[in-house]
């Protein structure tokens, strides 16, 4: 392989992975699977502050892992809704799970 490939590979593999690098991205993936689609039902069920539900709302918008139409008009109130690329992770999701359950620790060793 040539070293331009092997770069390509490994940005591409970088950029999968960030997508799971912050824990939250991960549940808000996997509430959004089982049907939570509005803001306030997020941090309901995830107990998660505003600005950081808000945060990474808008990072997974940006990698197009959402997307955010408009469900009601004054005051504009919006859905976040998995995407293609969004669904496509729901797999790994789960196979990050049944590692987490199988070989994390609750503490150090």
């Amino acid at each position: 392989q040539t070293r331009q490939a092997i770069t390509s590979r490994r940005a591409r593999t970088c950029t999968a992975v960030n997508i799971f690098k912050n824990s939250w991205d991960l549940e808000i993936v996997a509430h959004g699977a089982l049907g939570v689609c509005r803001f306030d039902d997020f941090q309901r069920n995830l107990g998660i502050s505003r600005k950081v539900l808000s945060e990474r709302l808008k990072g997974l918008i940006r990698a197009g892992i959402l997307e955010r139409p408009k469900y009601r008009s004054a005051p504009d109130r919006y859905e976040y809704l998995l995407t293609d690329k969004g669904r496509d992770l729901l797999p790994i999701h789960a196979a990050i799970v049944r590692w987490r359950e199988r070989w994390a620790q609750s503490g150090p060793d």
